[in-house]
């Protein structure tokens, strides 16, 4: 009878082993897939830095070109002031398009009358 429990005792200490095994082999899998995503996110990391470096780089660039239209600009208006008009103001209803409300004083067509026979 001792032997028997002691060939149990084997039994179940080798299935521990067993399950010890398991656990570990999904131990080292999780942690190769954790450092697969690390070495993707670093690398994302790395190419988002050097896009970002080339947004700084156009953007400065286009500061630079902004600064060098308003320069010219500001060059070309102290050279060649202009003369500043104002419109006159239309003080007659009908030149501006607006309709009166009198009907007897709107216009007989609106439209050509090459399309509308009479």
């Amino acid at each position: 009878m001792a032997q028997k429990s002691l060939l149990q005792m084997l039994e179940d200490l080798a299935t521990k082993v067993r399950s010890l095994e398991r656990k570990n082999a999904e131990a080292v899998a999780k942690v190769e897939a954790l450092e697969r995503e690390k070495s993707e996110a670093v690398a994302t990391a790395k190419a988002l830095e050097r896009e970002v470096g080339e947004l700084v780089s156009l953007v400065t660039l286009a500061g630079e070109k902004v600064e060098e239209i308003l320069r010219f600009r500001a060059d070309d208006e102290v050279s060649q002031p202009q003369a500043v008009t104002v419109p006159k103001e239309s003080t007659s209803r009908e030149r501006l398009g607006e309709f009166s409300p009198d009907p007897q004083k709107q216009p007989k067509r609106l439209f050509p009358q090459a399309f509308i026979p009479d």
